[in-house]
């Protein structure tokens, strides 16, 4: 007689969305793969090693084994409230548990988008309001699509002026197997490919086809997508292997313009042409091509630098002539990672911080009560207790603050937060020193310094010069231009010829790889002080 295995029944309790959900799973599989695979919305940072604390749920009924990591994580009083690390958690009966209300669900995505008509002034793409209430001429759409690893931004733009007309955003999905790319390229190497093609699949269709329904616009009539993205996302999203994204050679499945139908990814019956912006290389993607397009650095005459300051860290320095650029894996601290009590830009994270008096104040996102810390809050706090004395220039905390932490909003901000923030911040400036030198010109001769991605747009800059993050040279010549990668997709769509233009940048560009240029350690370690 055939046995058939019992399946293991959780039920899921969502506070935030007041909701439960039951997900049946089989003996011996892991609880947070479980839970990505049923489309509930939990992270892990570190790619589900146990390292990161940050895929917590609560057992309410059943129960979860303790294992090493759990008591890394928590305290004894909350074990035994039951809590656990989703990543290391394999039930063997059946569970109620809730997620933890501390989650990135509601993440605050820069979509703020510049043009460059000129070479001196710079002004926003133009939006148009309330578009559902609007008549148009021409009934022709495109959706532009800025794919990173932490966020995704769709913008949807009338044709052929290329004018916003309404936005989607959302957290990218793929998280839940690291917050970073190598990550990411680890988990598809293991066999995840398809299920991480599917989740950024099922999340892009999900954005152009909700973009349609608020906008009563039918589907068949976009004319087009344009995709700009890094490489690995782009990887991730057509479905390639990623095996020689990590390792020697270095060199992406596929390169140049990217050509496709929607049915092909999506699995819609629709055939609507779609374009993936190519990469200047495997660690300088999609994205940055599109960030020096729209910011105009191919039609400069005088060298200006670009820094992207997100999860990969990619620099560029250049002109229409010639552009060098870097790319130096800061990881994901800028966006609240590798932090102990750090968050997404969602509600509730504090974003600034001051320090007057002798006392400590800080403002949160929305002015929601403190959940954590996102990146610039994280800049901004280091910052303060640099200047107060209680952070020194190697990143040591004081001796009063060195084991427990420095308090803020009932969390605390650990040594090992300081470090993380040192390592990003010294990769950025490691890169840029490095980038400057190769192009033979001193800080001065940089005409503009375009600071881009969400963490730049809402970044003090006066404060990240204080730890070393931007040059104290650079610091007025510095300009947020917000989602570049966003903007550079709008630009293909308003204009063909948007094509040589960025086979023009490819053409003159080239890559910098850091840890082939002598002395670059000792560089580094020098940008980790403060």
């Amino acid at each position: 007689m055939l046995c058939l295995e019992k399946r293991i029944v959780i039920r899921v309790k969502d506070s935030i969305n007041n909701k439960d959900t039951l997900v049946s799973m089989s003996k011996g599989e892991n609880l947070l793969e479980t839970l990505a695979s049923s489309k509930l919305s939990i992270f892990s940072e570190c790619g589900g090693r146990g390292t990161c604390g940050k895929c917590i749920v609560k057992v309410v009924e059943g129960r979860l084994k303790i294992t090493l990591q759990d008591k890394a994580s928590f305290s004894t009083s909350e074990l035994e409230g039951g809590y656990r690390l989703a990543c290391m958690a394999y039930p063997d009966m059946d569970c109620t548990i809730i997620l933890s209300s501390r989650r990135n669900t509601d993440y605050k995505v820069v979509t703020e988008t510049l043009n460059h008509p000129t070479n001196t002034e710079y002004s926003k793409i133009k939006e148009t309001s309330h578009p559902h209430t609007l008549t148009y001429e021409k009934k022709a759409y495109a959706i532009a699509i800025d794919l990173g690893t932490t966020t995704i931004a769709l913008a949807l733009t009338d044709l052929p002026g290329g004018n916003i007309l309404d936005k989607y955003t959302a957290i990218n999905p793929q998280r839940v197997y690291g917050a970073d790319v190598v990550s990411r390229i680890k988990a598809s190497n293991e066999g995840k490919l398809n299920s991480l093609a599917l989740l950024i699949r099922e999340e892009l269709l999900k954005g152009i086809l909700k973009l349609g329904e608020k906008n009563q616009i039918k589907i068949e009539s976009i004319d087009n997508i344009v995709i700009a993205g890094n490489t690995t996302m782009i990887h991730l999203l057509m479905g390639y292997p990623c095996n020689t994204l990590g390792t020697f050679p270095f060199a992406p499945y596929k390169d140049g313009f990217i050509n496709l139908l929607s049915d092909e990814i999506f699995g819609i019956s629709e055939k609507i042409p779609i374009t993936l912006i190519p990469g200047i290389s495997v660690f300088v993607g999609g994205d940055i091509t599109a960030g020096l397009l729209a910011c105009g650095i191919n039609r400069e005459d005088k060298p200006c630098l670009f820094i992207d300051l997100g999860t990969n860290g990619e620099i560029a320095l250049g002109n229409r002539e010639r552009i060098l650029a870097t790319s130096t894996a800061a990881g994901p601290a800028f966006e609240g990672g590798n932090i102990s009590c750090g968050v997404g830009s969602i509600p509730g994270a504090i974003c600034h911080v001051s320090y007057e008096e002798g006392k400590l104040s800080y403002k949160t996102i929305n002015e929601e009560p403190a959940v954590g810390l996102c990146g610039t809050g994280v800049v901004e706090l280091i910052s303060e207790l640099l200047k107060e004395g209680i952070i020194d220039s190697s990143g040591l905390l004081k001796d009063s603050y060195f084991d427990e932490g420095y308090p803020i909003a009932g969390m605390k901000f650990i040594q090992k937060d300081i470090r993380e923030l040192q390592l990003a911040k010294a990769a950025i400036g490691a890169g840029v020193d490095i980038l400057v030198k190769s192009y033979g010109i001193s800080y001065e001769e940089i005409d503009k310094v375009f600071i881009a991605g969400g963490f730049g747009y809402h970044l003090d800059i006066n404060k990240a010069a204080m730890i070393g993050l931007i040059p104290e040279a650079l610091t007025r010549k510095a300009i947020a231009v917000g989602n570049t990668s966003l903007a550079g997709a709008i630009y293909l769509i308003k204009d063909s010829d948007t094509k040589n233009k960025i086979e023009h940048i490819i053409l003159t560009a080239e890559e910098v790889h850091l840890s082939n240029v002598e002395g670059f350690n000792e560089l580094f370690m020098r940008y980790m002080s403060f």
